[in-house]
């Protein structure tokens, strides 16, 4: 089952992978099909960026008092500026679209080790200027740690459980253009490495950092397309819902079982309205499974009960929104388990992931479960659109 627990991360990385390449790279992979590709093709629009940062961990556990207080980190990053040639790039003010490599010595201690990470990105610009803007960088991806907890050899390291985990960065940016194809950046950011309790302990790294950047751009600047004309309409009385059904895979250890894997299901239906050209929201329902509900109930709390599977499942109710870009959409649930028999994380649930459309009726989806910041597991899901 371990193996299962790489493939999961590995899976979300290459669908945003895949995302990055349709959307980001629709134009090359054009000329590749009419016979035209060229050296100066696969250079248009890219730009190579490297990035410099002094970082920090957040002590956000007691045990993480011992930790380093400062160290460097180092990215690379492949990007491509989007022109307009899709409508929703515009409206977005044409974001950055690309893949960073990093590095931290994290202070190059025993218990942490080093952090190497890959994940692609996106970097919303606030506003369009030719010299100076602000903008917001988000990207997943692949993280791997070089040490974590074994309750003999490393039972200092109650941050992490595993090798590989997932790499979640958040950046804001002042961007500085010396002239069409050379710039500098002023950033500060936080990054997050995290398994989604798919191995215990998973308190998580967050590393808050802030530095500058070099950016060069490879071609001559194109001319951004103005905004189409459907522009971000406004759907008020034309209530069309569409109705989802989709089921979730991830799955989980608990600290006091560090042997076995436990899978846990996630069976969802939501009704969803779309209320401008790019966004919808809706109201939906879960139904969780979690098998380390039993475990902990009689190792952790002492209950002995004999639950049927039926006694221990979650429902909930949640509120939704999608945010679309072409054919990837980010998601966000707010919702709320009015019972179940283990609440140890409480009632409270988010959801944060990324969906990918396949066809008119089949999706995709990976997302974060959490309550409040607790991760409770990373799910995996297929669906359709009724």
């Amino acid at each position: 089952m371990k193996k299962n627990k790489l493939h999961i991360i590995v899976l979300c990385f290459c669908v945003t992978l895949n995302i990055i390449n349709n959307e980001a790279f629709a134009n090359v992979n054009k000329e590749v099909g009419n016979n035209s590709f060229s050296i100066d093709s696969l250079k248009k629009n890219v730009e190579v960026d490297l990035r410099l940062s002094y970082a920090f961990f957040i002590h956000h556990h007691f045990e993480m008092t011992g930790y380093p207080k400062h160290f460097p980190m180092f990215e690379l990053s492949l990007q491509k500026q989007t022109y307009g040639n899709k409508a929703w790039q515009s409206y977005f003010n044409y974001p950055n679209i690309g893949i960073t490599a990093f590095y931290s010595s994290l202070g190059n201690i025993d218990v942490i080790g080093q952090a190497y990470a890959l994940y692609p990105f996106i970097n919303f610009p606030f506003n369009k200027s030719k010299i100076n803007n602000l903008s917001f960088r988000f990207g997943v991806g692949l993280g791997y740690l070089t040490e974590k907890f074994d309750p003999v050899d490393n039972y200092h390291n109650t941050s992490i459980g595993s090798n590989f985990n997932a790499a979640i960065n958040l950046t804001l940016e002042y961007n500085h253009k010396f002239s069409d194809r050379y710039k500098m950046s002023a950033y500060a950011g936080l990054t997050h490495f995290s398994n989604g309790c798919s191995s215990d302990p998973n308190n998580g790294i967050n590393i808050i950092n802030a530095g500058i950047s070099a950016s060069y751009l490879l071609s001559e600047p194109e001319e951004y397309i103005p905004r189409q004309e459907i522009d971000n309409k406004v759907y008020i009385n034309s209530f069309k819902p569409e109705f989802y059904l989709g089921m979730s895979y991830g799955i989980k250890k608990i600290v006091y079982d560090q042997k076995d894997d436990f899978s846990v299901y996630n069976l969802e239906i939501y009704v969803m309205d779309r209320i401008t050209n790019l966004s919808k929201i809706g109201i939906g329902l879960d139904l969780v499974s979690d098998a380390t509900d039993r475990i902990t109930l009689r190792d952790f709390y002492g209950d002995t009960n004999e639950y049927t599977f039926v006694q221990l499942l979650k429902p909930g109710v949640s509120l939704a929104y999608e945010l679309m870009m072409g054919r990837a959409s980010f998601i966000f649930n707010f919702g709320y388990h009015p019972w179940g028999k283990d609440m140890r994380y409480g009632r409270w649930y988010q959801k944060l992931g990324m969906k990918i459309d396949f066809g008119d009726h089949i999706y995709g989806k990976i997302n974060l479960n959490t309550h409040f910041g607790v991760a409770d597991f990373i799910g995996f899901g297929l669906g359709v659109r009724l």
